[in-house]
């Protein structure tokens, strides 16, 4: 357990402590994702089609000449 073997521990304690902090926002990650609702109210489908039906009508427009 000399200089060398103090430095390969560092080394391996580092790459350890990366790997884990790596892990934890994985985690973390795979838990917001989870845990984060997605949902879109009758108002918000309307928007939409009121905005696709206009780029539709616009599309048709410069297509038809």
């Amino acid at each position: 357990s000399g200089p060398k073997g103090v430095i390969n521990d560092w080394r391996r304690f580092k790459q350890l402590e990366t790997e884990q902090r790596q892990e934890q926002r994985r985690e973390m990650e795979r838990l917001i994702k989870k845990l984060s609702m997605t949902c879109r109210s009758h108002l918000d489908d309307e928007a939409d089609k009121q905005k696709q039906k206009e780029l539709q009508e616009k599309i048709n427009g410069k297509v038809a000449w």
